[in-house]
């Protein structure tokens, strides 16, 4: 990969991750789980598109691998809204 594109994406990382720490101020907020469980699902694409280097890897691979990351998100998801905190 291009080192520009690795620090484009690097880069686009630490801006989500900053993100989220600003976001760590509105405690209570029900929407903020939402929000945030969003912004750890487009930082795992990116890690695992970019960094993995499974963007052109075979199919099952990325499925195998987005699939694990969106149904940890998901059951982290609905843990939170049904535990009623």
């Amino acid at each position: 990969m291009a080192k520009r594109a690795l620090i484009t994406t690097w880069l686009t990382l630490l801006v989500l991750t900053l993100l989220m720490w600003f976001l760590r101020g509105y405690r209570g907020a029900d929407w903020l789980v939402f929000v945030v469980l969003v912004l750890v699902a487009i930082k795992g694409q990116l890690v695992i598109d970019r960094f993995m280097e499974l963007r052109h890897a075979p199919v099952l691979w990325r499925v195998a691998l987005s699939g694990w990351l969106f149904i940890v998100l998901g059951v982290v998801g609905i843990v939170r809204a049904t535990s009623g905190s």
